[in-house]
């Protein structure tokens, strides 16, 4: 788990992002980065619904289930990563983030994860 620990405070230094963390699929945070006037239970909440709602959407449609979920609104986005079977990782973002590093990142939290 120190590993992860390290993973999400790099990703929370990383340019542009707001907040993030890893929550699991039912809901609980595990691991999270929030600025102080969020509520790190109804992120994690919320977070797992949108990801769980979506993977109903693409079933019901036929398609394949998604490994991640991007919602936008001017000046900001939450990324929503599917990381390993029962875990996502989390990603609030301003606009130009450094989407290398957390591709990088996020990449390196699903192996800490094991494999979807």
């Amino acid at each position: 788990m120190s590993e992860i620990v390290k993973l999400i405070d790099q990703l929370s230094k990383t340019k542009g992002v707001l907040g993030c963390g890893i929550v699991s699929k039912d809901g609980r945070p595990v691991e999270m980065r929030l600025p102080e006037n969020m509520n790190r239970e109804t992120i994690a909440i919320m977070c797992a619904t949108v990801f769980g709602g979506s993977t109903t959407l693409h079933t019901e449609a036929g398609k394949a289930t998604p490994t991640s979920i991007n919602t936008k609104a001017i000046g900001y986005t939450t990324a929503i990563y599917q990381c390993g079977r029962r875990s996502l990782a989390i990603v609030m973002l301003e606009d130009d983030p450094d989407k290398d590093q957390i591709n990088d990142i996020i990449k390196k939290l699903g192996t800490e994860f094991g494999p979807i």
